[in-house]
C-alpha cells in the first residue's frame, strides 16, 4: 500500500503559511481583502491538518512496526515528527480560536504583538516538522518505495 500522508500535508503547509504571509500584507496595506484571506486560510489549513495527522499515524504505524522489516531505528524520529504535528494542531487551533474570538485582534498593538507570536511559532514549527520529514523520508528512507 502506498503512503497516503505525503498527499495530505502540502495543502495545510501551503494554506497555513499563507495566512502568515496574508496577515503581513494586511499589516503592511491595511487591505481587509487580505485579513479574510488570511483567516481562511487559517481555519481551512487546521482542518486540513487533521487528515495529515491522521495519515502520518497511519502511514508510520504500517511501516515502523512491520514485522517484515521493523525499523526502531525510525521510531525516535517517527515520534518526534508526530509531537511536532500534534503540537501544531494545537498552537493553530488556539491561533484561530484568538482570531476567531476578537476579530478587529490584528487593530489591538498589545493582541497583535502575542497573535503575531503564535503565528510566528507556527510558522517555525512547520518548518522543524518538514525537516524531521524530509529526515525520514529521505535519511531513514521511511516510506521510499
Amino acid at each position: 500500500m502506498y503512503p497516503l500522508h505525503p498527499f495530505t500535508v502540502h495543502l495545510p503547509i501551503g494554506l497555513l503559511i499563507g495566512n502568515a504571509l496574508l496577515t503581513l500584507l494586511y499589516l503592511r496595506s491595511s487591505n481587509e481583502a487580505y485579513e479574510t484571506s488570511a483567516y481562511h486560510c487559517l481555519w481551512l489549513g487546521w482542518l486540513l491538518l487533521l487528515p495529515a495527522v491522521a495519515s502520518g499515524t497511519l502511514d508510520a504505524a504500517r511501516q515502523v512496526l512491520d514485522p517484515a522489516n521493523p525499523r526502531p531505528d525510525a521510531l525516535p524520529w517517527v515520534n518526534a515528527h508526530a509531537g511536532v504535528g500534534l503540537a501544531l494542531l494545537a498552537v493553530y487551533w488556539h491561533v484561530w480560536q484568538l482570531r476567531r474570538r476578537r476579530p478587529a485582534i490584528l487593530s489591538e498593538a498589545r493582541a497583535r504583538r502575542g497573535y503575531l507570536a503564535w503565528l510566528a511559532f507556527g510558522v517555525l514549527l512547520i518548518v522543524l516538522d518538514g525537516w524531521l520529514g524530509g529526515k525520514l523520508v529521505y535519511a531513514l528512507r521511511l516510506g521510499a518505495y
